[in-house]
C-alpha cells in the first residue's frame, strides 16, 4: 500500500524547492565549519604522506584546503541530504519498497565506510610504496600537495564504490535478473571479473590487485549466502 499525499505538480515542485534550499543551507554551513577546522583536517590527511609535499602555485595550498573542506562538508551533511531526498520520494513508494530502500541505503553507507577504512588503513601504505619504488636512478619524487590530495580522494572513493558489490548482487537477485544458483555456477567467471576490476581500479602491481580482490570475493560469498536465504524465503512465502 502506498503512502501518497495527493497534490498538484506545482505543490511537489514547491516541496522540492524547499528541500533543495534546506540541503544547500546545511551543505554551505558544513563547508564553512569544515574550512574553519581545515588545518586540523589537513594534518590528519597528511599524516599518511610519505614525505614533505610541495606547492607549485601560490594558490595551491589554499585550493587544497578548500577542496578538503568541500569533501568534509559533503560528508558531514550527507545524512541531511539523504533524509531530505528520502522524505521527498518515500510517499510514492509501497511499504515493502520503502523497507527495501532503507535497508539498501543503510547497507550501502556501511559498505562505503568499510571500503574507505580498508583503503586508508590497509591499502594506502603498500600502494604508496609501490609508486615510490619506481623513483629510481635520476627520478626523484617531489609530490605536490594538490596531486596527493587528489590521489588520496580517488583512492578512497574507488574502494568505497568497489565495496558496493553486495548491494548490487542483492538488488539483482531481488529483481529476478539473476538467481543465487546462477551466481554460484559462474563463480569462476566472477572471480576472473573481480581480478580484472581490481586490476583496473588499483595501482599496476599484483599485491594491491590481490588485496582488493580478496575482500571483494569474501563480500561476494557473503552476498551469495544472504541471497540464497532471501530467495528461499520468497519462494516459500
Amino acid at each position: 500500500m502506498k503512502n501518497v499525499t495527493e497534490g498538484s505538480f506545482w505543490d511537489h515542485l514547491e516541496e522540492l524547492r524547499q528541500r533543495l534550499f534546506c540541503i544547500l543551507g546545511v551543505l554551505a554551513g558544513s563547508i564553512v565549519v569544515s574550512f574553519v577546522f581545515s588545518r586540523k583536517i589537513m594534518e590528519v590527511v597528511l599524516s599518511s604522506a610519505p614525505s614533505e609535499l610541495q606547492t607549485l602555485a601560490p594558490t595551491e595550498a589554499f585550493a587544497a584546503h578548500l577542496n578538503l573542506s568541500l569533501a568534509a562538508g559533503i560528508l558531514v551533511s550527507s545524512p541531511v541530504i539523504f533524509y531530505q531526498f528520502w522524505r521527498f520520494v518515500s510517499p510514492g513508494l509501497f511499504r515493502k519498497e520503502r523497507k527495501t530502500a532503507v535497508r539498501s541505503a543503510f547497507a550501502s553507507v556501511l559498505l562505503f565506510l568499510a571500503g574507505a577504512a580498508f583503503a586508508w588503513f590497509l591499502m594506502l601504505e603498500p600502494a604508496i610504496d609501490v609508486f615510490r619504488s619506481f623513483e629510481t636512478g635520476n627520478i626523484i619524487g617531489h609530490w605536490s600537495l594538490a596531486n596527493y590530495i587528489g590521489f588520496l580522494s580517488r583512492f578512497i572513493i574507488i574502494f568505497g564504490v568497489a565495496f558496493q558489490l553486495p548491494v548490487l548482487i542483492l538488488i539483482l537477485v531481488s529483481l529476478g535478473v539473476v538467481t543465487p544458483d546462477v551466481l554460484a555456477r559462474y563463480r569462476r567467471h566472477i572471480i576472473v571479473g573481480l581480478l580484472i576490476i581490481a586490476a583496473i581500479l588499483t595501482p599496476p602491481d599484483p599485491l594491491t590487485q590481490i588485496m582488493l580482490t580478496l575482500p571483494l570475493y569474501f563480500l561476494f560469498e557473503l552476498s551469495l549466502l544472504a541471497a540464497r536465504v532471501g530467495y528461499r524465503r520468497r519462494k516459500t512465502s
